[in-house]
């Protein structure tokens, strides 16, 4: 059996997934300025909400952030008309994107809108494409790796078998879109990103580091 919060954090990154709607969207339908748009109005409302949640203290917006769920009940009308049937309803909120240090600063949806954005603005679009899915992808399996199989610490509490799942599965991401070289530059600097945290978010670090990386490498004469 996984432990508590392995099961946590697996909820926590499988909301996270919804993330890829904004490489998957790049990549097959809308054009660099059309996502551009998308992900600043994202940007802009996220912004607004970790507003209100931490600055005006609304207590419809927080008892979303501070909530697991919404539990309510509602009467239906059976299909006969002649019945009123009651069912219980559990809405899912925001709580389990946060974790607890973000609860009174900037969420990390915020920081995501804002790391893709600058993807999008500052490199090409593969490379664009390539970085938020490490961050996507990358991350969630460096926690998922290192929380199950973890044995050896080798910076705070991240492990090397987390790094290294990270690693190969950033690199096998970036190579299907990129050239094998610049592809492991892209799981390097991603796994390297995803290790060592700074004061910043890394839902903003890794892609821009990432991202930064593969387009250094691939601009080299080589």
């Amino acid at each position: 059996m996984f432990s508590e919060e392995v099961v946590r954090e697996a909820k926590r990154k499988r909301i996270h997934y919804v993330g890829l709607i904004i490489p998957v969207l790049y990549y097959f339908v809308l054009t660099r300025t059309e996502l551009l748009v998308f992900t600043g109005l994202a940007l802009g409302a996220f912004l607004l909400i970790d507003y209100t949640r931490i600055y005006n203290k609304n207590k419809y917006v927080s008892y979303f952030f501070e909530h697991e769920s919404y539990n309510t009940s509602i009467r239906l009308k059976s299909l006969d008309g002649k019945r009123e049937i009651q069912r219980d309803v559990s809405i899912p909120t925001f709580k389990p994107l946060l974790r607890s240090e973000e609860r009174h600063t900037l969420g990390g949806q915020t920081y995501f809108a804002l790391g893709a954005f600058i993807s999008i603005l500052l490199f090409p679009k593969n490379i664009a494409i390539a970085a938020m899915t490490v961050l996507v992808i990358g991350d969630s399996a460096a926690a998922m790796i290192g929380m199950t199989f973890g044995r050896h610490r080798i910076y705070g509490k991240k492990t090397l078998e987390g790094f290294l799942g990270c690693l190969a599965v950033s690199t096998l991401i970036c190579v299907i879109l990129l050239t094998p070289l610049v592809a492991i530059a892209g799981g390097i600097v991603g796994a390297l990103s995803e290790l060592v945290t700074f004061r910043l978010n890394d839902n903003l670090t890794i892609p821009i580091a990432t991202g930064a990386a593969m387009t250094v490498v691939n601009h080299l004469p080589l």
